[in-house]
């Protein structure tokens, strides 16, 4: 009994002597976690979306420096947004 309790707390149980442990968190840390990581997620894609928006719209803001500015927040927003996504569907 003891020994399946033991494997139970390890990150990988069949490398049982290679293995680390599982660092066990009171549910309050990680709900504040998880939380901190959610707003720093919507902040980042919230904001990648304005950069998107004001350099598409605006032409005296489409300077090739600003459009690769551009190039990079659609790439940070298409991650942000998968990762979003990959997290919010906990069957795929």
């Amino acid at each position: 009994m003891m020994a399946m309790q033991e494997q139970d707390a390890l990150c990988f149980p069949l490398l049982v002597n290679a293995s680390c442990r599982k660092t066990q968190r009171p549910p309050s840390v990680a709900a504040l976690s998880f939380m901190l990581l959610s707003s720093i997620s919507l902040i980042t894609f919230t904001l990648n979306l304005l950069v998107i928006i004001s350099i598409s719209h605006f032409k005296r803001l489409q300077t090739p420096t600003n459009l690769l500015l551009l190039s990079l927040a659609a790439s940070d927003f298409l991650k942000v947004h998968q990762d979003h996504s990959d997290t919010a569907d906990p069957e795929g």
